[in-house]
């Protein structure tokens, strides 16, 4: 008990400067925790496949069909800051690329046959697709996508239909509304075990 009161009278004693020393860590982190970066998501919006019979139909040669099946890939950067010097490593180097919106970006080959591909920018909210086409192959994916200031994180991605802005807010409103509900039910119940 003894060294729960000298505690105490120490920190009477300096009260004033804890106070001020809590305040500026807290205030640190409430900075660190807001502070401006990039946040990186990725993922596959769709994919296609097509053959097609190169064969030579005068000729009595048996069916050749060629194989193209095309990717789409996005990266998004989410937040309020630039991201810049984006590394894409993509699980097969791919015939063909195209980025949009178009910008000048790097190709290299690196380990297993993967690409690696070097956008350097994205802006803040801004959305970049690649469309990849591979012949005779069917394997793509992107294997990680980061930059200096984050690593991306894969997302799925739906296609859904967009709906006027008063649906959405009807929508927000009986979110709301049905909160608002459950949280007068739970009170009332509890002043019944009062």
């Amino acid at each position: 008990m003894d060294v729960l009161t000298t505690i105490w009278e120490l920190v009477a004693e300096h009260g004033d400067q804890y106070v001020a020393l809590a305040f500026s860590l807290f205030g640190a982190l409430v900075f660190y925790l807001f502070r401006l970066k990039p946040k990186l998501v990725f993922g596959r919006a769709h994919s296609s496949l097509h053959n097609l019979n190169i064969a030579n139909k005068s000729d009595e040669e048996p069916d050749n069909f060629l194989e193209i099946y095309s990717e789409q890939f996005f990266i998004l950067n989410e937040d309020r800051k630039a991201a810049t010097d984006i590394s894409l490593v993509l699980s097969h180097f791919p015939r063909n690329i195209a980025i949009n919106p178009a910008q000048k970006v790097f190709y290299e080959t690196i380990e297993n046959g993967q690409c690696l591909v070097t956008i350097p920018y994205v802006g803040a909210r801004e959305l970049v697709s690649l469309d990849c086409v591979y012949l005779n192959q069917r394997a793509a994916f992107i294997v990680s996508v980061r930059c200096e200031e984050a690593i991306g994180k894969l997302v799925d991605f739906f296609t859904v239909r967009q709906y006027p802005n008063w649906a959405y807010w009807l929508l927000w409103m009986l979110i709301i509304f049905g909160g608002a509900f459950i949280i007068q039910l739970l009170l009332d119940l509890s002043k019944g075990f009062v």
